[in-house]
């Protein structure tokens, strides 16, 4: 299964619209995990029928909405994922899941915490922001292995690490 994650669309929906159908048509994604600023872009993807996890960004009027949860955890293929916005959202509950997602910084990384995957897709604010390019990611779920990559916004490879399953919590 591929899963496709976005962040920091803040509003160019155009971009993003964009990188949802370059997804779903250039890597089969079936699930679409959105990290927030903006929420109401991530309501958008739902509405046009894209499957879509969300969370709110800090700047989201949703992000103080008690009935909006800043967090969420996510199984996916027997895979615990965790998603927000930003580091000061997660919980130990969160740091405990296999695949660590979070936003808010606009620069995109993988990293290997051990028990634990570390991911961050980057931003889709504009064609470069804070001296990074857009970017988006892509999870690979295989019987054996994650694989995590790194796409600039025109699906063209940044970056991709290998991870195997029987060594994640």
């Amino acid at each position: 299964m591929n899963i496709g994650v976005m962040s920091d669309t803040h509003g160019n929906r155009t971009l993003m619209h964009e990188v949802a159908e370059r997804m779903e048509r250039e890597f089969d994604t079936e699930l679409l995990f959105h990290l927030g600023d903006d929420y109401a872009d991530a309501e958008e993807l739902r509405i046009y029928g894209h499957d879509v996890r969300m969370v709110p960004g800090l700047w989201c009027r949703e992000y103080g909405l008690e009935s909006v949860p800043n967090r969420l955890l996510e199984e996916v293929d027997g895979v615990t994922f965790a998603l927000a916005h930003a580091d000061q959202d997660l919980t130990s509950e969160e740091w405990a899941c296999s695949v660590i997602m979070t936003g808010h910084t606009h620069v995109a990384a993988i990293e290997d915490l051990g028990m634990s995957i570390r991911l961050n897709p980057g931003h889709l604010k504009r064609a470069r922001d804070r001296g990074q390019a857009a970017s988006f990611a892509i999870i690979q779920l295989e019987p054996s292995e994650i694989i995590c990559r790194i796409h600039e916004a025109n699906g063209q490879l940044r970056q991709e690490r290998r991870f195997p399953r029987h060594k994640l919590a």
